[in-house]
């Protein structure tokens, strides 16, 4: 099996944004296996666990595209966005799709 990875900078801003986007998506996407995402993603060895720090999961981001509209709205309640004039507003649905979608593009 081969896996493919992709480590980039962002702004402070949109990691934020992207940090609670992704802490919102494991309280509502049940985990394979009943492992918590913060487990799953831990770096482990025969010493000792580190949590996984300063990175977001772009698989757990991507896979808000694969929610329920209900689920969406969901994960959206309560983000905040900057309009474009430095104002923050409540994100959309619509906002976080055009996104995570933005990011997909990426890789």
């Amino acid at each position: 099996m081969v896996c493919a990875g992709l480590v980039t900078q962002i702004k402070g801003e949109l990691f934020d944004f992207l940090y609670e986007v992704q802490d919102k998506l494991t309280h509502i996407i049940k985990p394979v296996g009943k492992i918590e995402h913060g487990f799953w993603r831990s770096f482990t060895t025969d010493v000792k666990t580190e949590p996984c720090e300063g990175f977001i999961d772009g698989d757990l981001v991507e896979s808000f595209l694969d929610l329920s509209h209900k689920d969406m709205k969901e994960v959206a309640a309560g983000l905040q966005i900057d309009n474009g004039s430095g104002m923050k507003i409540e994100a959309t649905v619509d906002d976080l799709i055009k996104i995570v979608e933005d990011l997909t593009r990426i890789h």
